[in-house]
């Protein structure tokens, strides 16, 4: 086996991975938000928690590699090898502009353990930057750094108030840009009508393409268009759900797979909106429902490989943009996973009572805390 095809085959291991995880995301998202876009990076999102994962411990680590679907026969080293492959492996496509960076940011009060900046380092060109995280400027520098990563496409990810709170902050940034094998022609763009699920009509500009073959899929519930990018092996998919079916519920049925090589002759007559999106999220909860809770609690949390045991996730940010027009598709995202510190164990100071003048005494339901009765003691018997 050459270097290329090992690569390959780690990639794919990360690869699908990321798409299991990337998609029960999307699911779960989505169904928190009714009726509203959504764009979520898996690659973004994926890389940073591995990034994060790779400082965890014990519960932690296991409930990180499970929400992540890391395959439990894989060793760390084996993981971290693979999503430092896929990352290589996306790099290397022709003809496109792919930009994947990741970065540790740490408080000039803690320090980031040497292991895990060295491992982050050496698997996702991570470079560990120390600020003040008490100064507005240090979320300027975070900002500033996702912006020029993003090309200006998303322009900050973190407020002063975030980095306040925070011990350590880990980011990724990606940015895309493709061009269409076969550009939609400027001069086919009408106006046409765009149906909303409430039964609004909304007027978009309709990219049309008459002609494109091997561009048709369909699957369970759904049809589809493959729009692929110049000589990079990369495409887009667009997913068209059944009438009165939700996409996200089109979406949960997709083979990735069978998309790719699921082959049609028919030749395919597309209209396709040309579109931007912006969207933001933060994504504690989703990673919570999906098993990962123990990384977000304090006490619990086990990030000591990080640089202190004290340590648990606070928020993951995220960030996206998508622009698709008549020559191809720009998309941007941005992730941050935010450590915070937990409460430091303290020396207990010993307080003395004695009763013996007249009280107050109270009973009360703690949950409700109602107050069941009241009095005062002046004399005991």
């Amino acid at each position: 086996m050459t270097d290329s095809q090992a690569l390959a085959e780690r990639a794919k291991i990360a690869a699908a991975a990321q798409n299991g995880f990337g998609m029960k995301l999307l699911a779960d998202e989505a169904s928190h938000q009714i009726h509203k876009n959504v764009f979520l990076s898996p690659l973004s999102i994926f890389l940073a928690l591995a990034m994060t994962e790779n400082g965890a411990a014990g519960k932690t680590r296991a409930a990180m590699r499970d929400t992540l679907a890391i395959p439990a026969k894989l060793s760390e080293d084996e993981f971290q090898g693979a999503a430092a492959a896929l990352s290589q492996s996306l790099r290397s496509r022709k003809d496109i502009e792919l930009s994947i960076a990741n970065a540790l940011w740490a408080d000039r009060s803690f320090r980031l353990a040497d292991g895990f900046v060295k491992r982050a380092r050496d698997y996702y060109d991570a470079d560990a930057t120390s600020l003040d995280f008490h100064s507005p400027e240090a979320a300027d520098t975070i900002n500033a750094w996702v912006k020029e990563h993003t090309r200006g496409k998303i322009p900050d990810i973190v407020t002063p108030a975030i980095v306040r709170a925070a011990v350590a902050i880990l980011t990724n940034a990606v940015y895309f840009r493709g061009r269409w094998r076969e550009p939609f022609s400027k001069s086919q763009t009408e106006d046409g009508i765009f149906h909303t699920v409430d039964g609004r009509q909304q007027k978009a500009p309709m990219m049309h393409n008459a002609k494109l073959s091997g561009a048709y899929r369909s699957g369970d519930g759904f049809e589809a268009a493959r729009l692929p990018y110049q000589s990079s092996g990369m495409a887009m998919y667009a997913i068209l759900p059944a009438q009165g079916a939700r996409p996200e519920q089109a979406m949960a049925k997709v083979s990735i797979g069978s998309l790719i090589h699921g082959f049609d002759a028919a030749e395919l007559d597309l209209r396709l909106p040309r579109f931007t999106l912006d969207y933001s999220t933060k994504l504690k909860d989703p990673l919570e429902r999906m098993g990962m809770g123990i990384a977000f609690q304090s006490p619990g949390a086990d990030f000591g490989p990080m640089g202190s045991s004290q340590l648990f996730i606070g928020q993951v940010l995220h960030k996206t943009r998508l622009e698709v027009d008549e020559e191809g598709t720009v998309a941007a995202a941005a992730t941050a996973v935010v450590m915070r510190p937990g409460a430091m164990p303290m020396r207990r100071e010993t307080k003395t009572l004695v009763f013996d003048r007249p009280f107050g005494v109270l009973l009360c339901d703690e949950s409700t805390e109602a107050v069941l009765f009241a009095g005062v003691v002046y004399e005991v018997k």
